[in-house]
């Protein structure tokens, strides 16, 4: 499974990043179909969201925390300060790192978006 990374250099500027996740054949059961797993990667909850996107208002925001986002329908447009621009479609999984600077803009198609949120790491200590 590929996704797309959000990070932001040490100016503080947003970039889109394309990533290729190496996987690697597990034997599969009788009767299943034959899996291509990634390496493990660590996740400290899972939460389940929905977006009311039909007044919504884009503008800039930073990432609140390292996550991974699983957009489960309807498409995303992902803008970052440098400019690039990425329709995804459902089923699009990006790696939010842009903790800091500018951050990127995210616009989702209108109606109730469900989004699967699943934060890196741990939350910080109250």
């Amino acid at each position: 499974m590929d996704h797309l990374r959000i990070w932001a250099d040490e100016s503080g500027e947003s970039h889109l990043e394309r990533v290729s996740t190496p996987r690697h054949v597990s034997p599969a059961e009788p009767g299943v179909a034959e899996l291509w797993v990634s390496e493990p990667h660590g996740a400290d909850r899972l939460q389940f969201v929905t977006v009311i996107a039909d007044d919504q208002r884009p503008d800039w925001h930073c990432g609140p925390r390292r996550q991974w986002v699983v957009f489960l329908d309807g498409w995303v447009r992902i803008t970052t300060s440098d400019g690039d621009v990425e329709q995804l479609p459902a089923g699009s999984v990006v790696l939010v790192e842009d903790l800091d600077g500018r951050g990127h803009v995210t616009e989702h198609e209108p109606g109730e978006r469900r989004v699967l949120v699943i934060p890196i790491d741990p939350p910080a200590p109250s």
